[in-house]
C-alpha cells in the first residue's frame, strides 16, 4: 500500500523529554510527560502511554539541547505502535521568534551532529 506524504518540512529523528498539558475533556486539565519520536520545523511526533484525541489543544514544554522551548499545537493523527505507545502527530501553533530561534538552532546542531 502507498503511503502519501504529506510533510512540507524535513523530519529529523530526536528523543526529548515532552511535558504536555490539555483541558476540556472529563478529566479536566490533564498533565503527562511523553517523548519525542521525531521533529521538524511544523511539528513534531510524539511517544506517550495514554492516546491523544485528534484535534486536541495541547500546551508542550519540550526539552531541546539546553532550553525548554514552551509550545502549543493541535493532534493532527494519533496511532497505537506494537509496543502498545501510543503516536500523535503534533501540528505547531505559531511560533514567535524566540521559539522558533530555539527550534531552528536545535534542528540546525542535530543535523550537523549526524554529518559524516
Amino acid at each position: 500500500m502507498e503511503i502519501n506524504e504529506r510533510r512540507s518540512s524535513e523530519r529529523f529523528a530526536t528523543l526529548n523529554f515532552v511535558y504536555y498539558t490539555h483541558s476540556g475533556c472529563e478529566e479536566g486539565e490533564v498533565e503527562n510527560m511523553g517523548r519525542t519520536l521525531d521533529a521538524s520545523e511544523r511539528g513534531l511526533l510524539i511517544q506517550t502511554h495514554v492516546p491523544l484525541p485528534i484535534g486536541q489543544r495541547l500546551m508542550l514544554s519540550v526539552g531541546l539541547g539546553d532550553n525548554i522551548v514552551e509550545l502549543g499545537g493541535e493532534v493532527v493523527h494519533c496511532v497505537d505502535d506494537e509496543s502498545g505507545m501510543s503516536n500523535s502527530g503534533i501540528e505547531f501553533d505559531s511560533l514567535d521568534a524566540d521559539q522558533a530561534a530555539k527550534l531552528s538552532t536545535f534542528l540546525e546542531a542535530f543535523i550537523a551532529s549526524k554529518a559524516p
